[in-house]
C-alpha cells in the first residue's frame, strides 16, 4: 500500500508541474520586405536598388504572379529587413538579401 501512495503522489506532482509550464517557442516569424529581383544576381551577390521591385511586406514570400521564378542560378524573389529599405520602399543602396524565396536561371 505504501508503494501505491508514493506512485500516485509522483504522478500528481508530475501532472501539477506540467500544468504550469509554458510551451516552448520555436522562434518568431520575421516580417520581410519582399522584392522581385530583376538584376542578374546570383544567390551570393548583393542587389542594387535599380534591380529590385517592391512587392510588399509579410512573414511569408509572395507568389510570383505574372513572372516566372524557375531555376537555380539567380535571385527572383528576395526578402530584406526594414532597415535595408528606405521610406519609399526601395532598397537603400546595394543590399544583401536576408532570405531568398525563389530563384531563376
Amino acid at each position: 500500500m505504501h508503494k501505491n501512495i508514493l506512485g500516485i503522489a509522483a504522478v500528481i506532482i508530475a501532472i501539477s508541474a506540467s500544468a504550469f509550464t509554458t510551451p516552448a517557442h520555436h522562434g518568431k516569424l520575421v516580417s520581410y520586405k519582399w522584392f522581385r529581383i530583376t538584376a542578374n544576381r546570383t544567390t551570393s551577390q548583393s542587389v542594387p536598388s535599380s534591380g529590385a521591385t517592391y512587392l510588399g511586406e509579410s512573414e511569408t514570400p509572395p507568389q510570383p504572379d505574372g513572372f516566372t521564378c524557375s531555376g537555380s542560378t539567380n535571385q527572383c524573389i528576395s526578402g530584406f529587413n526594414a532597415s535595408q529599405v528606405n521610406s519609399s520602399n526601395q532598397l537603400d543602396g546595394t543590399q544583401m538579401p536576408q532570405t531568398i524565396a525563389a530563384t531563376r536561371n
